[in-house]
């Protein structure tokens, strides 16, 4: 009966983290993302996969005039 429990349950888990950074200078902004992600193994808690992606945005904002 153990080991059937086991077949109904997840194998992996995925966990991560989002950060991000803002620069700005006038009307235009950079926002730095970074996902940290893990995968970890149940059956024995280990990592097996560690990832990480960095992206980068540019939002240009048009002046106003008088």
């Amino acid at each position: 009966m153990n080991q059937w429990g086991r077949e109904l349950g997840a194998d992996y888990l995925m966990g991560g983290e989002i950060s991000q950074i803002i620069d700005q200078a006038g009307s235009d902004r950079v926002v730095y993302y970074q996902v940290d992600m893990t995968l970890i193994d149940l059956e024995n808690n280990t990592k097996v996969w560690l990832g990480q992606k960095k992206i980068k945005k540019l939002i240009e904002r048009a002046g106003t005039s008088l």
